[in-house]
């Protein structure tokens, strides 16, 4: 955890946080205008804005490798703040290894994320420590909280969780008080409840006054928030709902294991308590330490997202185990410790991660960020031509995009949810080629929000799963009048409304296209072959083809032992940059090669279409089901030379499997 931690910065979210602090440092928490959405209605919401302003203030002295070193520096803590409550509650060094190995499993994917809620579940724990564990409270204890709630309030807008724990532990005083334990119960619930009375008006010492208690309603009434299926999904103890990486399979286990484990050990103790009623066995099964597990078990229950609130129900199997596990058991709790480490990169959602991580520890140490996570070659020519405008984009991208080009460019939107419910429907819709009216399909919504950049990503894999798997909107533009593509790689298109408003763009385009010393047409835009023709050491820097394409060229030629292999790559990377014409000169030798491959011919069907050449990629496909009659894919292939739509065009699977240009 803490290597992800100390990766390259891979959250999606940091990036407008940086942005919207950079904005509270010039104007104050209370910006005018969203420094980054055109379809913002008003400046964002403050309800996070001193995490923001810390990050930019950590960028701004030390840069984005700064943040990267406080990042693990504050993961590391949290497992300490854990494991020292977990060592108190166990008494032994043993079960507390064990109770934070279960907590580091089920709380690593927010913990991983440089976000805000960083500062929740290390508040939660601080909380726990001054207000729950105690029997009593002191006052100076008491005090802290009040503080730690203030501050709180102003980092992140789930903060009301702390008062809400609060109140379960006032409930659970309450339980107590019932049961029997009168005389203490009503000096402890006098201090909660002066914790909770104080920590609420405290809290009001922030930008939004009490709408920041309310944060969560109004953020979700409209019921977009819930579309984000990593953060409020609710967690399906029956059905591992395969909301990976958020819920691993190991953490979906464990999650259960927990729930029983609870369940199990709360019965016993009531039953104990039933049997004989005395303060020993009301203190063996705490009814605080109960309602606080309740409580963390229904929040996550509830949410995916705070799967970290186990740390309740952990706490209260740790205080019951006390009572009787013996120390021989502490050989199990070491093996099932050193179990739950050994799984935890196979199957705990590690390897998610990781792999988005540069493959060589060189460029680990190098790159602030995971770049190409972020399609880094199509944001960095954003950068250097100085385009300006409205831009469509990816969701995830929508943050770095802001804090990399902002104010010249705006986004279309981005994790603040800063925008009304109605551009989530546009945007999905444009992703998957439809209208948000009835009148309307993909260009109409484009025109209707004034885009002027259309930055798509990703690569052809048809619904399959592969390691590329993800939204495929790069060649949505494809031939469409009035775009033109101006920036294109083997995962990314950039294209540029073409109309008179856009007239400064083009030119700032062709001028550097022409610094470059790189073909451009500003009528027809960027060709990739006539690009790749010209310029190969400079197609492969960009990505447009691979890095060893001279070396692919070379051992593509007769002769050559591992011509069909290289033949393979290169029709493939033809087929993702654009370059169709040298694609179909390309397939059409790999077939004489090997008449029987069916890829070739598929990417063959392909490349006619992306052409407008319909009746002879209806005649290539007629071969591909003769050669490949059993084969889904070949199928599709065929149905989409019959219906040549663009929608049947971007769901082709030309990529089908383990990515072989991915470098």
């Amino acid at each position: 955890m803490l290597w992800l931690a100390a990766g390259p910065l891979t959250t999606n979210d940091l990036w407008w946080h940086l942005a919207h602090g950079r904005a509270y440092a010039a104007s104050g928490p209370w910006p005018e205008a969203d420094p980054c959405l055109f379809t913002a209605e008003r400046g964002p919401e403050p309800h996070q804005w001193l995490f923001a302003l810390a990050v930019h203030g950590v960028d701004s002295a030390v840069g984005l490798h700064g943040l990267r070193v406080v990042h693990p520096i504050v993961v590391a803590g949290i497992a300490l703040l854990a494991f020292a409550l977990f060592r108190r509650e166990a008494g032994r060094i043993a079960p507390a290894c064990l109770a934070t190995a279960v907590f580091l499993v089920l709380s690593w994917y927010r913990i991983v994320q440089f976000r805000p809620e960083l500062f929740s579940i290390a508040a939660t724990l601080l909380l726990c420590a001054l207000l729950f564990e105690p029997k009593l409270p002191s006052w100076r204890a008491v005090a802290a909280a009040v503080v730690l709630i203030a501050v709180w309030a102003n980092v992140h807008a789930v903060f009301m969780v702390g008062p809400l724990l609060i109140a379960a532990a006032l409930a659970g005083v309450g339980l107590r008080w019932l049961l029997g334990d009168a005389v203490a119960a009503r000096q402890r619930a006098g201090r909660l409840a002066v914790a909770l009375g104080l920590g609420l008006v405290a809290a009001l010492l922030n930008p939004r006054g009490l709408q920041q208690h309310l944060a969560f309603l109004s953020a979700s009434k409209d019921g977009a928030i819930w579309g984000v299926i990593d953060e409020w999904s609710s967690f399906d103890p029956f059905t591992h709902s395969n909301f990976e990486p958020a819920v691993s399979p190991l953490a979906w286990a464990t999650v259960d294991v927990l729930l029983v484990g609870f369940a199990l050990l709360a019965a016993i103790g009531f039953a104990q308590w039933m049997r004989e009623r005395t303060a020993e066995r009301l203190d063996a099964s705490d009814p605080v330490r109960f309602v606080l597990g309740i409580a963390g078990i229904a929040a996550l229950l509830t949410s995916i997202r705070f799967l970290w609130l186990a740390v309740f129900p952990i706490l209260f199997v740790l205080h019951r185990l006390r009572a009787w596990s013996p120390r021989r058991l502490d050989l199990v709790f070491a093996a099932a410790t050193v179990a739950l480490a050994g799984l935890y990169p196979v199957i705990g959602g590690f390897d998610a991660l990781a792999s988005l991580q540069p493959q060589t520890l060189r460029t680990w140490l190098a790159n602030a960020y995971t770049e190409r996570r972020f399609f880094d070659e199509g944001v960095r020519f954003l950068e250097a031509t100085g385009v300006r405008g409205n831009l469509f984009h990816p969701y995830g991208m929508g943050g770095l995009l802001c804090y990399r080009l902002a104010p010249e460019i705006h986004t279309f939107m981005d994790g603040s949810m800063n925008f009304p419910p109605e551009v989530a429907v546009d945007y999905q819709n444009v992703n998957t080629d439809r209208g948000s009216r009835p009148d309307e399909g993909r260009l109409e919504v484009l025109d209707r929000r004034g885009i002027d950049i259309f930055f798509g990503v990703g690569v052809p894999a048809g619904g399959a799963r592969t390691e590329e798997a993800g939204i495929y909107t790069a060649a949505s533009l494809d031939g469409v009048p009035g775009w033109i593509p101006v920036s294109r790689s083997l995962r990314h298109t950039i294209y540029l409304r073409r109309n008179a408003d856009n007239a400064e763009n083009l030119t700032r385009v062709a001028d550097w296209y022409a610094s470059q010393e790189v073909p451009f047409d500003p009528v027809r835009g960027l060709d990739p072959g006539a690009v790749i023709a010209a310029r190969p050491d400079w197609a492969g820097a960009e990505g447009m083809v691979p890095r060893s394409y001279t070396e692919l060229v070379a051992a593509a030629r007769p002769g050559s032992p591992r011509r069909a292999a290289a033949l393979e790559t290169l029709g493939l990377g033809y087929a993702l940059a654009g370059a169709y014409e040298e694609g179909l000169a390309n397939d059409r030798e790999a077939v004489r090669l090997r008449p029987r491959a069916s890829a070739p011919r598929r990417r063959l069907v392909y490349g006619l279409l992306r052409l407008g050449r319909i009746d002879e990629a209806r005649r290539e496909a007629a071969v591909l089901l003769s050669v490949a009659p059993a084969d889904p894919r070949s199928h599709a292939f065929a149905r989409a030379a019959q219906q040549p739509t663009p929608r049947a065009l971007n769901g082709l699977p030309l990529l089908t499997s383990r990515n072989p240009l991915r470098q």
